[in-house]
């Protein structure tokens, strides 16, 4: 391979490493998918393993984290029992599916501790802290409700409306690019 090449194979591997561990979802995760992101054919857990030099089993649940939340997908090779996986490279298919999977459960549980802290405060005794944190509260209501709001508008488009809704957006902002 060439030199460059493989330096710009790794540049990605480690800035989506980086990026993936800063989501939360561990370095070896982001590592993966740029690995199987370049590949021209599927690989398997043992190539996975020894192309980033970790163990199978540090694969084994990076690759289970990418699969559920649909960065990668996979494949059958004829005559082989292996498994091989490769990446999803529509990265707005990428966006909606980790939007979906993520959204609900987290944002209606948050939501639910937030009202629950604004109605514990409405009950305290009248006090100017009280009064702060009360608007304090409703400032994070109104957050939640608006990001509520534009995931929701999100998931009810296909990848090529909300792609299109972005560009057409970014017209009105001056100096911006999508």
């Amino acid at each position: 391979m060439d030199e460059k090449l493989a330096r710009s194979r790794e540049a990605l591997i480690h800035a989506l490493g980086r990026q993936s561990a800063f989501w939360g979802m561990g370095k070896t995760a982001g590592e993966m998918y740029a690995a199987l992101y370049l590949s021209i054919e599927p690989l398997s857990l043992e190539e996975l393993a020894g192309r980033l030099n970790v163990t199978k089993g540090n694969i084994s649940i990076a690759i289970r984290q990418l699969e559920q939340i649909g960065m990668v997908k996979r494949s059958w090779q004829k005559g082989d029992r292996r498994v091989f996986f490769e990446a999803e490279t529509d990265f707005w298919k990428i966006a909606y599916s980790v939007l979906a999977l993520r959204h609900k459960p987290e944002f209606d549980q948050s939501f639910a501790l937030v009202e629950e802290s604004a109605q514990l405060a409405a009950q305290a005794d009248p006090s100017a802290e009280r009064d702060s944190t009360m608007d304090r509260l409703k400032s994070l209501q109104e957050c939640y409700r608006l990001l509520d709001s534009v995931v929701g508008v999100t998931l009810s488009m296909t990848p090529d409306k909300l792609k299109a809704l972005v560009e057409m957006i970014s017209l009105l902002i001056p100096n911006k690019k999508v």
